[in-house]
């Protein structure tokens, strides 16, 4: 039996490389809201350390309601290792992190024609200290209140959405 990647894999090449990386993201819960985010709005999907994967996890597998069939995910020990790859297909490199130079979600534009990866941290850690250092820009979701940070599956899924409008 073929996989929906082996049937359409020219096809994904073509449209897809918007990719998500999620770097040590603690909750199943939250990876699978966000593959079946990224099913919707046609991104990829990284995991990288920690974060639970469909292949570990049933509890992925059985609230992604399947989209980890359908979204093209990968796997990786590291985040350089995710980043590697990215920089050979020539993508733009975000992360999403609030910091003293991050910039607004809303004025970012992406340098390179809109193809691009977006690195989200856990909620308590943050993107890696190192892997900030390996990125082209730090962008943040301008909080409108008190709380100065979200859920990792809500502020994937405003990136992933606010990013792909601008296609």
């Amino acid at each position: 039996m073929y996989t929906w990647h082996e049937i359409f894999r020219d096809k994904i090449i073509i449209m897809y490389h918007n990719i998500v990386i999620l770097e040590n993201i603690r909750s199943a819960y939250n990876v699978w809201n966000i593959i079946r985010t990224a099913d919707s709005l046609w991104w990829e999907v990284r995991i990288v350390w920690y974060t639970p994967s469909p292949v570990d996890n049933p509890k992925v597998c059985k609230t992604s309601l399947w989209a980890e069939n359908t979204v093209w995910l990968r796997q990786f020990d590291f985040t350089i290792d995710a980043i590697k790859e990215a920089r050979e297909m020539w993508l733009e490199i975000i992360a999403a992190e609030l910091t003293e130079n991050s910039i607004s979600l809303w004025e970012y534009v992406c340098k390179l024609g809109n193809w691009i990866v977006v690195i989200f941290g856990n909620e308590v850690d943050w993107v890696m200290e190192k892997t900030l250092k390996e990125v082209d820009a730090v962008v943040e979701i301008p909080m409108q209140w008190i709380k100065e940070s979200m859920n990792v599956g809500q502020s994937t899924a405003i990136f992933m959405r606010e990013l792909r409008k601008r296609k």
